[in-house]
């Protein structure tokens, strides 16, 4: 029987198909998210799957680990058909779903939280053998975590290794991670796929839903692409290209550009000025420390950092949501230290928040009320009528692009691009066309495909264009490296670090995030 090389050079027979979905569709409401899709892959294999927002890729995964019912389809296993009725379903035939946003719980030890996932084989624990058994398993992948630790006290790099061992520990042979690397440093993100090739050169069959192209074509053995719930095709890793795949999400190619500095001549006059800023002690949150910041007119200046190191205090206190506790914060040449959230707003303070579901949106309300949010402190009372409301976001659903059965539609019925164009747009109405205007965006690429991201991008780049200035806080370094003028470092809730364009450099910068900079 032949045998195949994967990208890691191990041997895999191309009859080992480890699953096999075949004719799979998933219809939500009026929206039919899977059209019938064939999706498989081998064991020992590192295989991607790839696709815009909306595309079908968390779904197709959410049915093969039991968190959805298909409506049609069937899935093999080893050439077994078998039955996903719910997770577990899938943990009983050895498969495991690392999400993007951790299960894990916080008042717990890595250990606790690493047995308490693998319970469908554990009823009576010898702690010590279990212990052993985790030990082994870490050090077998290159995972070193203190498994004494409560989650909460764990960078999230090392969070994300206890997401992965449980799902090991249940003696998992399929590995399915959602986004993997989104909240990682660049150093975390090579370990990680180190540890990736070691799953998939013992056997395990890994399956990356992801978005960064170069990343995934580094590590993948094959991918697969999924437009608007539909299969384009399966190709090998080594036979692709950035351009070629792009072109099977989106269905054109030369649509999409990379993400770059905006071509701004940066005025003058500073549009946010942080002076000595420390926030209100809260034991539940990272505590701020004379954070000193500047946003020049045209200006887009990043703040990097690991999450968990203040970014989100930092958004809230810029907003008004957590108290200034010493320190000043101008917008333009106005005092709004101690103003109001409304206030704030009024005077030209724009948020795009880190979490659009639960921050950004009112998932069960019609669309247009979402797009509303915020803008209601900025229209007067004659413009805050349903009709009207409804007919500005029909408008901007238009402008922007939102792919949306119409202003009516349940906001939660959107994939995550779309509600982040909604947001973006939202923003942009709040911060008008200039002058003292400011944007503060966390995270507005994450979990994003590549159109989508490279829409959030050049409104971006141009609010700059247009005199407003930007503060763009993100996990991801590549987008900070390639968008901004200037970059921040945040750290345990301080600015360690600022490195003007000219004198970027990605390892100084990685280095400074985790507590490593000189």
């Amino acid at each position: 029987m032949a045998e195949a090389a994967s990208a890691r050079g191990v041997a895999v027979r191309a009859s080992d198909v480890a699953v096999e979905m075949a004719g799979v569709s998933k219809r939500f409401g009026s929206v039919q998210a899977l059209h019938a899709v064939d999706f498989s892959c081998r064991a020992g294999e590192v295989h991607a799957l790839l696709g815009e927002n909306g595309a079908g890729k968390t779904s197709l995964m959410n049915v093969l680990a039991g968190l959805y019912r298909a409506d049609a389809g069937t899935i093999r296993l080893h050439g077994r058909v078998v039955e996903m009725r719910s997770p577990r379903d899938a943990i009983a035939h050895d498969i495991g779903m690392v999400h993007q946003h951790f299960e894990l719980v916080q008042a717990f030890s890595a250990f606790e939280n690493i047995v308490l996932g693998a319970e469908k084989r554990v009823w009576s624990m010898d702690a010590d053998r279990h212990r052993g058994a985790i030990a082994k398993l870490a050090r077998r992948y290159g995972f070193d975590v203190d498994l004494d630790r409560h989650v909460r006290d764990l960078e999230i790099g090392d969070q994300q290794k206890v997401e992965i061992l449980r799902i090991l520990a249940t003696g998992a042979r399929v590995l399915i991670l959602d986004e993997p690397t989104t909240h990682l440093t660049p150093i975390e993100v090579e370990r990680l796929f180190g540890s990736v090739r070691e799953f998939a050169r013992s056997g395990l069959t890994v399956i990356l839903i992801a978005h960064k192209l170069r990343e995934i074509l580094a590590v993948a053995d094959r991918l697969t692409v999924l437009r608007r719930g539909r299969l384009v095709g399966t190709l090998d890793a080594a036979d692709a290209d950035e351009p070629g795949v792009v072109e099977m999400m989106i269905g054109e190619r030369g649509a999409l550009g990379t993400a770059s500095c905006p071509r701004t001549v940066v005025g003058p006059g500073t549009v946010l000025a942080v002076r000595g800023a420390a926030s209100a002690e809260d034991q539940r949150a990272v505590d701020l420390a004379d954070v000193d910041l500047t946003v020049r007119s045209g200006e887009l200046v990043g703040v990097a950092g690991v999450a968990g190191n203040g970014q989100k205090e930092l958004v809230e206190l810029l907003c008004g949501l957590r108290p200034l506790a010493a320190g000043s914060i101008l917008l333009g040449e106005r005092d709004v230290s101690r103003c109001s959230v409304r206030e704030r707003i009024r005077a030209g303070l724009a948020t795009l928040p880190g979490d659009r579901i639960r921050e950004g949106i009112l998932p069960g309300a019609p669309l247009f009320e979402s797009y509303a949010l915020g803008l209601h402190q900025v229209w007067d009372h004659s413009g805050w009528r349903p009709g009207t409301v409804r007919d500005e976001a029909q408008s901007m659903i238009g402008r922007f692009r939102v792919v949306a059965p119409g202003a009516d539609a349940p906001t939660a019925v959107l994939s995550g691009g779309n509600i982040q164009k909604v947001l973006v747009a939202r923003a942009l109405a709040i911060a008008g066309q200039g002058g003292d205007s400011v944007l503060v965006a966390m995270n507005p690429t994450s979990g994003l495909d590549v159109g989508a991201a490279a829409f959030v991008h050049g409104q971006l780049g141009a609010m700059c264009m247009r005199g407003a200035g930007v503060l763009l806080i993100s996990e991801d370094l590549e987008e900070l490296l390639a968008m901004c003028h200037r970059i921040l470092v945040l750290y345990r809730g301080q600015i360690v670090g600022s490195y003007e364009r000219e004198a970027f450099d990605r390892y100084a910068i990685g280095a400074g995030m985790v507590g490593s900079g000189d």
